[in-house]
């Protein structure tokens, strides 16, 4: 009787995780879909990033979360932005302090940001796709 009611709590919990997983990753897709579609563009410079941690793993690939300020110039006028970036270990070497970057900001939410291109010091941008809200990683 313990090993069946074990198993049913067991199978509940996994379900329960793997339906948890499951909306968040939309949900957070859908955000992130929304700031790409009516966010404001803008140029900026990677000022710092942090060590940050491991975020989760996928096979073989680590995805990590690191600490990034960002020196953005809004139409407003320039910002300072400090955001969590979910980031693919293949693409750390991208996130060095003082690269010139565009990103895709909120206007109601600063900390909602989209890296879209990340610049190298030979002038040569790489696209990307790192955000605050999802990561397609």
């Amino acid at each position: 009787m313990f090993g069946f009611i074990a198993s049913v709590v067991g199978f509940g919990l996994f379900l329960w995780l793997a339906i948890g997983l499951t909306i968040h990753g939309a949900v957070g897709e859908a955000a992130h879909d929304q700031l790409r579609a009516s966010g404001t563009k803008a140029t900026g410079t990677i000022a710092s990033v942090g060590a940050g941690r491991v975020s989760s793993r996928q096979g073989a690939l680590t995805i990590f979360v690191r600490p990034v300020t960002l020196k953005v110039a809004l139409p407003t006028g320039e910002v300072q932005i400090d955001v969590a970036i979910v980031v693919p270990e293949t693409l750390q070497s991208l996130l060095i302090a003082g690269a010139p970057c565009e990103v895709i900001v909120d206007p109601a939410n600063h900390k909602h940001v989209c890296i879209t291109s990340i610049g190298n010091s030979f002038g040569v941008n790489t696209p990307v796709e790192l955000g605050s809200l999802y990561s397609r990683w």
